[in-house]
This record gives C-alpha cells, sequence and structure tokens, in this order.
C-alpha cells in the first residue's frame, strides 16, 4: 500500500530544499491556479481538487530526480511550485484550507496513484496520452468531449512571417528545413481533432508530432504563440496563420472546465472523475 511522506524534496531556483508535503502542494496549487472571478465557494472546491491533482503528482513521482538528489523540480516538467505565492497570494487562506480539507487525499487507478496530467483549456476535447507523446495507453487518460453549459473555451490566432518560421523551425534537428521553407502541412488528426503529426519541407521533409512542433515553435516565439494543437495553419502571401483553440496540451485535467463543474457544486470525486474516468479519491495512510 501506498504511504504519503512528510516531506518532499524539491528543487527551487536551482537549490534544493525539504518542504513538508502539504506545504509543496499549497505552493504548487497557488502557483498552477488563480480563480479571479470566482466565488470563495468555487474557488474553494477549485484548490481541493487541484490539491488532490498536486499531491497525487507528488507521490506518484518521488523520486523523479533522484539521480540529481532531489525529488520534483518546480519547472512545468514535474509541476509549478512557487513558495513565494504562499506569502503574497490573496488566495493563501482558501487554498491552505482546501489543502487541509484534503489531506492526505489522492487519486488512485488500480491501486496505484494515477498520472494526473492538467492543462488550462481542452478547447472543447480532451485527447489521450499516447496521441499526444506515444507509448502506452493509459485507460484513464483518454478522449472525451468537454462540453460544460455556458463555459467558453478561449480562441487564439498566431500569425508568423515565412523568414521567422523557418529560422524557428531550424532551431531544432527535429523540425529543420535548411535554406527554404516550402509548406507546412497537418497529415494526422488524433480522436479528439488535435493536430497528431505535420510535416514540414523545404530543402528537407520532417514529420513529427504535433505536441513537439508546438514545443519547438514555442521556444522561439513564447508559450502564448502556439496555444494548442487543437488547430489549422494557413498559408498568406508572406505568413503563416495558425487558429486554434485552448490552451495546453489537451491530456487529463480541463481547469476551465473543472472550474465551471465546481461553479455547478459538483464534489471534488465527480469533477476528477468526469476527466480521469475510473479512478476513485482515496485517503493515504501515513
Amino acid at each position: 500500500a501506498f504511504h504519503q511522506p512528510d516531506q518532499i524534496r524539491v528543487r527551487v531556483d536551482g537549490r534544493v530544499r525539504t518542504v513538508p508535503l502539504d506545504e509543496y502542494v499549497l505552493g504548487s496549487v497557488l502557483a498552477e491556479v488563480s480563480p479571479v472571478d470566482e466565488t470563495p465557494r468555487t474557488a474553494a472546491r477549485i484548490f481541493e481538487v487541484q490539491a488532490v491533482i498536486a499531491r497525487t503528482y507528488a507521490v506518484a513521482h518521488l523520486g523523479r530526480h533522484r539521480q540529481q538528489g532531489f525529488d520534483v523540480c518546480d519547472s512545468t516538467h514535474c509541476q509549478l511550485y512557487d513558495p513565494a505565492r504562499i506569502k503574497t497570494s490573496r488566495f493563501t487562506a482558501i487554498a491552505r484550507e482546501a489543502v487541509r480539507e484534503t489531506s492526505r487525499e489522492v487519486l488512485m487507478y488500480a491501486s496505484r496513484p494515477a498520472e494526473t496530467l492538467f492543462h488550462a483549456d481542452c478547447g472543447g476535447s480532451t485527447t489521450s496520452a499516447n496521441a499526444v507523446w506515444g507509448g502506452r495507453a493509459l485507460p484513464y487518460l483518454k478522449a472525451s468531449t468537454d462540453q460544460q453549459p455556458s463555459l467558453s473555451h478561449r480562441t487564439w490566432r498566431f500569425a508568423v512571417p515565412f523568414s521567422k518560421l523557418r529560422e524557428a523551425l531550424n532551431r531544432d534537428t527535429r523540425s529543420r528545413v535548411g535554406s527554404r521553407l516550402d509548406g507546412i502541412e497537418i497529415v494526422k488528426r488524433d480522436e479528439s481533432g488535435r493536430a497528431a503529426s505535420i510535416s514540414v519541407h523545404g530543402q528537407q521533409r520532417q514529420v513529427l508530432r504535433g505536441e513537439d512542433l508546438r514545443a519547438i515553435l514555442n521556444q522561439t516565439f513564447g508559450d502564448h504563440a502556439v496555444q494548442s494543437t487543437k488547430l489549422t495553419i494557413a498559408k498568406t502571401k508572406d505568413a503563416y496563420i495558425f487558429n486554434g483553440a485552448g490552451f495546453g496540451h489537451g491530456v487529463g485535467l480541463c481547469q476551465i472546465g473543472a472550474a465551471a463543474r465546481a461553479r455547478r457544486g459538483q464534489s471534488v470525486e465527480d469533477i476528477t472523475g468526469a476527466f480521469f474516468e475510473g479512478t476513485a479519491v482515496v485517503r493515504l495512510a501515513r
């Protein structure tokens, strides 16, 4: 059986700190969510859900960076953690209470902590982990439609001149096209409508995963350039236009969808169950 560790070793700003697990969960939820326009009741439920997710992630990934002498890092490679927010956020009291309320609760699937992936906005449907990154399919991380009443998903547009796009593509061997860029096309979409593979061709032709291309381009243009792979690509006289919906990889919990459910008074178990089908919220032994 899994036990909850009392403490976790986190690398923060390059230095390793040992912190109590729930203090880590608090610093993580405050870094990952900011329920600005919500009622206190809805904000509390949003933080409870995120606390269960953050705690599950920590318990499932203890020792992820063992070789480097700590458990988890403070970046998106693991999950965000910003202890400074505990002092500065106006949500600290609500979030602390949510962490206390869900103490020792994690999301389990087949007697193991679940892989609690999450993202900001699924754009109307989540997708499966293996569609995005390959590897084996996890039964509870699959494509599903997330249409809540009165929920509007974000749409976005990113235009980039040919030359700038070619330079960005050439910075990575996986997307290198050489001295010219002749085209960029979606080769295959997954069942949620995301671009699963994209072809870029010029002097050289490469086919790569949609999520890899997004990461490569955002390395140059920032996270708000290509916000998701739920997109279309069009060519004008001198630029490529990416139009899309949602924000993030689209796997697991959709934060905007979870917030819509919290507004309707759904329980933590209902909300997590909607995004991680077949999982259960379990209170771990100390």
